[in-house]
């Protein structure tokens, strides 16, 4: 269970973390709008994200999913500082 949990706990942060950067890029609001609604979807993303690891058959495939999704992400971050 913590070969999961691991995982879960600090990659799906990191995933959180930063698809909520991207969202904060793409809308065309006030920063204190962007950060509201940021802070309202960073936490059920997380919970996405465990749930995502949890379904996993072990620890090394919930990295490789956390890893994954966290890659696309930090590109798209990366794209979207370029600009």
């Amino acid at each position: 269970m913590w070969a999961k949990s691991i995982p879960a706990i600090f990659g799906g942060c990191l995933v959180s973390v930063s698809i909520m950067l991207n969202l904060n890029y793409l809308l065309p609001t006030a920063v204190d709008t962007r950060l509201f609604i940021g802070l309202l979807c960073a936490f059920p993303l997380w919970i996405i994200m465990m749930v995502y690891c949890y379904v996993s058959d072990g620890g090394k495939q919930a990295w490789k999913r956390c890893f994954s999704v966290l890659l696309l992400s930090v590109c798209l971050n990366a794209i979207f500082v370029m600009r």
